[in-house]
């Protein structure tokens, strides 16, 4: 399946990894996330943040129509992409399993 192209040059599109492991990182600070420490007593190498913001635009190159993330949603503050992840999560959520779960949505997103 082709690539799409969402950025005018490499550049762009190396700028847009960065601020989306910049975001990456902050979640998993804001969850106190304990997978890489998992990963690594488990002798799996864990990736970094900026290895796993490529491969979601890598990801959404291939089957998204756009980038996960806009520039400009990556250029508001931490606690306001936080929020814009959490709820999105959340919608995707409600999404999947009904709005009968959004309680339960609310706890572990």
């Amino acid at each position: 399946m082709a690539r799409k192209i969402f950025f005018k040059d490499e550049s762009e599109r190396l700028l847009w990894i960065r601020l989306n492991a910049e975001r990456l990182q902050y979640s998993e600070k804001m969850l106190n996330n304990k997978l890489n420490e998992i990963a690594i007593r488990n002798g799996v190498e864990p990736l970094s943040f900026m290895q796993v913001s490529a491969n979601q635009l890598e990801y959404d190159e291939i089957k998204r129509n756009a980038p996960r993330f806009s520039f400009e949603e990556l250029l508001l503050s931490e606690e306001e992409l936080f929020r814009l992840t959490k709820n999105r999560n959340k919608e995707n959520f409600i999404k999947m399993f009904g709005t009968e779960l959004d309680k339960i949505a609310d706890e572990i997103l």
